[in-house]
């Protein structure tokens, strides 16, 4: 079913299992791609959070070997390896993204999306259809657009917070990148401190986690990759995120489930049950407690779960 991947080799890393690829798709574009896990395991296309990397995944690359699943993980564009896109949508980075799988030589998988990864793993899932096996999204950040400025009765209500950040800020592009920039410069001016900083103003559910050394080095390595050519991505993702999705979400034929934790302060909550809702017999676990980085404890358990679901043995 794998064919030998249509790439140019960057460098197998000494760091964990990783393997990285600068892949060249049918359109000519680039994307950064780096695979953990079991070369000829299972095939399942993770797309991380925002703002980050690839390198996101590199904590995953035990738990996926010892499942026997091969991890990949790609740089949007903006980020790390991958060339801006600009004006991009949604839908014109599906049409990208849907490539991906065809240059890597892969029939059918399974896709995983953690925050802000996730706008993109559902719309590729109704895009590619029956190609996609699984569906798995954690801490997903839902459709806000589409059920925060609805006028019908089940519209959901935004935090302050949540409204200026998500819906607010990204109309207001010369503030947004102003923000954005500084807090870059900041960051990679001194990334420890700035790791600290992040871990302490969080709420008690997310701070134990995010101050464990190796999580903050994971944070650290997958922040720095994010930005080396700047704040581009960071700022297409969130003006993306603030526009309607227009996916159908009846064209989703994978096994779905949805994790989110109940004190997570990052996405809006109600948005991302909102999302579990509207994806065809999707499953939805509301994890008691449990802030938004609750992930980084339980990998190897979400990723056994997406492979049960591909194997036909999870959730329908």
């Amino acid at each position: 079913m794998d064919a030998p991947v249509r790439a140019t080799d960057l460098a197998a890393s000494s760091a964990v299992g990783r393997r990285e690829r600068l892949v060249k798709l049918k359109s000519g574009r680039h994307l950064g791609v780096a695979e953990f896990g079991a070369p000829s395991g299972l095939p399942v296309i993770a797309c991380h959070g925002a703002p980050a990397s690839r390198l996101m995944f590199e904590v995953a690359d035990a738990g996926a070997l010892a499942l026997g699943i091969r991890l990949i993980a790609f740089d949007r564009p903006g980020y790390g390896l991958s060339p801006l896109d600009y004006g991009a949508t949604l839908a014109s980075r599906t049409e990208i993204f849907a490539e991906l799988p065809d240059a890597l030589g892969i029939d059918r998988f399974a896709l995983f999306g953690i925050s802000g990864g996730a706008p993109y793993a559902v719309a590729l899932a109704a895009r590619l259809g029956s190609r996609v096996t699984a569906l798995g999204l954690v801490s997903p950040l839902g459709p806000i657009a589409d059920v925060c400025r609805s006028d019908e009765s089940d519209r959901v209500d935004l935090s302050f917070a949540h409204r200026s950040f998500f819906l607010d800020l990204p109309n207001h592009p010369w503030v947004l990148r102003a923000n954005a920039e500084a807090a870059m410069r900041g960051f990679r001016l001194a990334p420890r401190a700035f790791a600290s900083l992040f871990a302490h103003l969080l709420p008690e559910a997310d701070s134990a986690i995010v101050s464990n050394a190796d999580v903050a080095d994971n944070i650290v390595a997958m922040t720095m990759e994010a930005t080396r050519n700047g704040i581009s991505g960071g700022v297409a993702d969130l003006q993306i995120y603030g526009e309607p999705w227009n996916v159908d979400f009846g064209a989703i034929e994978a096994r779905a489930k949805l994790w989110q934790g109940t004190a997570d302060s990052i996405v809006p909550i109600e948005v991302a049950l909102r999302l579990g809702a509207l994806i065809p017999g999707c499953e939805v676990e509301q994890v008691p407690d449990a802030g938004h980085f609750w992930v980084y404890e339980h990998v190897p358990e979400i990723l056994a779960a997406v492979a049960a679901l591909a194997s036909g043995d999870g959730a329908q």
